[in-house]
């Protein structure tokens, strides 16, 4: 597995905290999800969160959620597509399939 591959960059790209408790639980729970080995301010890269290794189902689960809580662009998500967790990851009825999958225009 490639560095790129587990490599997030502008996690923070239009990111709107409403308070200081909300941007603080924002990376409170970045930092807690079991995969993510560093989150670091990189200049023009922004927000960099880096994964130790591919995220696992609860893993990939909690990216998701954060993603879409915080209205992320969640395109470079669809990257962690495996064999093994294409028939939940893919479903076309999951909350998240249009901002992973969706077309780009």
């Amino acid at each position: 597995m490639t560095e790129d591959l587990l490599t997030l960059e502008h996690m923070n790209s239009g990111v709107v905290f409403y308070h200081e408790a909300d941007e603080r639980a924002y990376f409170e729970w970045l930092e807690r999800i079991p995969s993510v080995s560093s989150v670091n301010g990189e200049g023009e890269r922004g927000l960099v969160v880096r994964l130790s290794c591919h995220p696992e189902k609860d893993d990939l689960w909690q990216l998701l959620a954060l993603g879409f809580r915080y209205s992320l662009d969640m395109r470079p998500f669809a990257r962690f597509e495996t064999e093994a967790n294409r028939d939940w990851f893919c479903d076309p009825q999951m909350f998240w399939h249009d901002a992973v999958f969706g077309c780009l225009t």
